[in-house]
């Protein structure tokens, strides 16, 4: 009952405040509010002057319905906070209510919707199922640890290097899974504490989630919702992402002096445990017929599925000039994973397929990812997003500013947000900036970054932290929010830093 009341609260507390604060944002016939209001006509669809699209943003209808669709958004997020497990629900409570009073017409509301995404996120969590089944994460793995030769140093310069591989290519959540398990398994075997050097592969996780498009939910997002080229995105993201893993690594090995020292110790003391371990691995690839053969067809798999990503635009453009006909490189996209699972499947009994899609797939996050966008569309349609962005442009005056602006809030917010909520709602702003020529693309870079690095400062600052922590738990082993800021402080803020910098360069300062 207690439960019930404070949703009931928060809801009427923060619809109430957001209708003061749409009331309170009034736009003016300025050369800025006439441009917001012409963009806003535009999209929905409004031959109008831009006198005539101020007035109605301004008008009383419009101001309860953006009140009312912001309301709803920061109710999922709030909803969000107090409980992760609350934000599906709350999602679609939120889209029901707009629908119901009216404030955005279901038609808008579904074709808001980046089906294209949802397709190519489907095919790709089915995809990393079936790699995981058929051992090619454990096999990276085990060749990690032989690789690093009993040196400490090395050894975490490779974990760092498998977690941001592994996220980089797949997901973070999936990555998080199989070098949390390693971490904790290492750990046992030559008796450590595995607490930092698993904040650490989160870390590295994390960052290696913002390299390619796929990593992480932000930067498929980002990919879809503004329609950029795959090229683009690895041009900008993948080097200050690797800037940024080396940044990890430096300041892991300097601030965990004496735990590295501990690793070097314990590595010397119980080698003869870690070339047991090894042994085991490697009889069991062997000893299973056909084991290894499906390990390599799945490398295979993998790696022709991230240059396939990689060169997407290439093959899109040669596909329209051998069937003279436009084949636009998302939609493309969308059904790339589908091409590799079939190669995948053959070596899967047909029966066991529909056990991979029902297992691997985040049915919760799909449809959670479905309602945001939905959501997101209502901000645009009702102009509460004009209205911020009006709000804004009294900020950030150039591409710089913008920059900095979204770049530090949706790191700070990412902390103790949840980092996709932030960026779904900061990116209409954007995009609207842009198409008024007050930003570029970089904004958007800024967004990423900002998400994921600031997503690193706590422990419930994105999924793979919270996936880390919980497995450890499991283990009874308790990670707390001081030892993970003892390391996450400072390296966050350093990649930050990074990422700033790197973006004022790109940008020309």
């Amino acid at each position: 009952m207690r439960t019930r009341w404070k949703i009931i609260i928060t809801f009427i507390v923060l619809v109430g405040l957001s209708i003061v604060l749409m009331s309170a944002l009034s736009l003016k016939s300025d050369r800025v509010g006439l441009e917001v209001g012409r963009v806003w006509c535009v999209e929905r669809g409004f031959n109008q002057s831009g006198e005539y699209c101020v007035e109605q943003l301004n008008s009383p209808r419009l101001i309860i319905d953006q009140g009312i669709s912001l309301g709803l958004f920061l109710f999922v997020i709030a909803l969000t906070v107090l409980k992760m497990e609350w934000r599906l629900a709350a999602a679609m409570i939120a889209v029901a209510m707009l629908v119901l009073i009216e404030a955005t017409p279901p038609q808008y509301i579904i074709s808001s919707v980046s089906w294209n995404l949802v397709l190519f996120l489907i095919g790709s969590m089915t995809m990393a199922g079936v790699l995981r089944e058929i051992g090619v994460f454990r096999f990276l793995a085990v060749r990690i640890v032989k690789a690093s030769r009993g040196n400490a140093v090395t050894l975490v310069a490779l974990l760092a290097l498998l977690a941001y591989s592994l996220a980089a290519v797949l997901d973070e959540v999936t990555s998080i899974v199989y070098v949390t398990m390693l971490v904790l398994e290492l750990s046992r075997i030559i008796q450590i504490n595995p607490v930092p050097l698993l904040i650490f592969s989160v870390l590295a996780t994390n960052t290696g989630s913002s390299a390619l498009p796929i990593g992480n939910p932000i930067g498929v997002y980002l990919l879809f919702a503004t329609r950029m080229d795959i090229s683009v995105f690895i041009k900008t993201s993948l080097p200050l992402s690797l800037i940024d893993l080396v940044l990890l690594v430096l300041v892991f090995v300097f601030v965990e002096k004496k735990f590295i020292n501990s690793i070097s110790k314990s590595l010397v003391e119980k080698i003869d445990k870690i070339n047991a371990y090894i042994e085991r691995q490697r009889i069991a690839v062997e000893v299973e017929e056909g084991r290894l053969h499906r390990i390599k067809v799945g490398l295979g798999v993998l790696v022709a599925f991230i240059l396939t990503i990689g060169f997407n635009e290439y093959i899109t453009n040669g596909l329209s000039l051998i069937t003279r006909s436009q084949v636009d490189s998302h939609a493309f996209l969308a059904f790339v994973p589908y091409v590799f699972l079939v190669i995948l499947f053959s070596m899967i009994p047909m029966e066991e397929i529909i056990k991979f899609v029902e297992r691997s797939v985040e049915w919760s996050s799909i449809l959670f990812f479905v309602f945001l966008f939905m959501l997101s569309s209502t901000l645009t349609y009702t102009g509460a997003i004009a209205k911020l962005v009006y709000l804004f442009s009294g900020i950030a005056r150039n591409s710089g500013e913008l920059i900095t602006i979204m770049l530090l809030s949706s790191a700070g917010l990412s902390a103790v947000l949840d980092n996709l909520s932030v960026v779904v709602t900061f990116t209409p702003i954007v995009m609207m900036f842009n198409q008024l020529n007050m930003g570029n693309y970089l904004s958007y870079f800024a967004l990423l970054f900002g998400g994921v690095f600031g997503g690193n400062y706590t422990p419930i600052g994105s999924t793979a932290n919270i996936v880390a922590v919980g497995l450890a738990e499991k283990r009874k082993i308790k990670v707390t929010w001081s030892g993970w800021l003892k390391l996450a402080l400072l390296t966050t803020t350093m990649q930050i830093i990074a990422a700033l910098l790197y973006l004022y360069l790109l940008n020309g300062f």
